[in-house]
C-alpha cells in the first residue's frame, strides 16, 4: 500500500462508514493514491446580479449633500476667555481648609437651565457607624465665565474631605429638576 497523506487517513473512516457494504481496508485500497473524491459534477456558482435597480452617479463627490446658502451659519460656543465645558466632564475644584469650614472654588460655565449648585463635604475618615451628614451648601449661579467659591460650614477638625460641586438644572419639557455632579477636589485635610 502507498503513502497515505492525512487528508486521506481522515476520510478512510468516514468514506468506510457511507454504506458501501466495503470493509475500513477495501476503502483504504480504493482511495490509496486519489487526491480528491467527485460526488458531483457541476460548475461553480456565478456572482449574484442586481437586476431592476438603476443608479446614477451622483454630483457630490464626497456622498454629503451641501448646505443651502439659506442655512444658518454654524456659531462657535466658547471663546479664548470663556472656554466651553465638554457634555457631562466632572472637572476639577480646589478647597482651602480651615479648623471647621472650607472654601471650595470651581469653574462656572454658564447655561439656560441651570438653577443653582449645590457643594457638600465628603469624609474620607473610615469611621464605624453612620457618619455625619455635613449637608448642602447652595449657590446661587453668578456671571458665566467664572470661578465660582462657597464656603462649607460644620467640618470636624483634623478630618479628611473631598468635596462635591453638584448643579441643579431643569429639564425642557420636563417638570422639576435633577442634578449631576460637576466637579470635585481632590482629598482636603481639616486643620486640628
Amino acid at each position: 500500500m502507498g503513502t497515505l497523506g492525512l487528508g486521506t487517513l481522515a476520510l478512510v473512516p468516514l468514506l468506510a462508514a457511507c454504506g458501501s457494504g466495503e470493509s475500513a481496508a477495501g476503502a483504504q485500497e480504493a482511495t490509496a493514491g486519489k487526491s480528491w473524491v467527485v460526488v458531483a459534477n457541476g460548475s461553480a456558482t456565478p456572482s449574484p446580479v442586481v437586476t431592476g435597480a438603476k443608479s446614477t452617479a451622483t454630483p457630490f463627490p464626497t456622498g454629503f449633500l451641501p448646505l443651502s446658502s439659506a442655512s444658518p451659519a454654524p456659531t462657535p460656543t466658547g471663546s479664548l476667555s470663556c472656554a466651553p465645558v465638554k457634555q457631562n466632564p466632572i472637572n476639577g475644584a480646589t478647597a482651602v481648609a480651615g479648623a471647621t469650614s472650607a472654601t471650595v472654588t470651581w469653574y462656572h460655565p454658564g447655561g439656560g437651565n441651570l438653577v443653582d449648585y449645590r457643594v457638600t463635604a465628603i469624609s474620607q475618615d473610615a469611621m464605624l457607624g453612620e457618619q455625619r451628614d455635613i449637608g448642602w451648601t447652595v449657590v446661587t449661579p453668578g456671571e458665566p465665565c467664572t470661578f465660582m467659591s462657597a464656603t462649607v460650614t460644620g467640618l470636624d477638625r483634623d478630618t479628611r474631605y473631598t468635596f462635591s460641586v453638584d448643579a441643579v438644572q431643569t429639564r425642557p419639557g420636563f417638570d422639576g429638576t435633577y442634578a449631576k455632579t460637576v466637579a470635585r477636589t481632590q482629598v482636603v485635610s481639616t486643620t486640628a
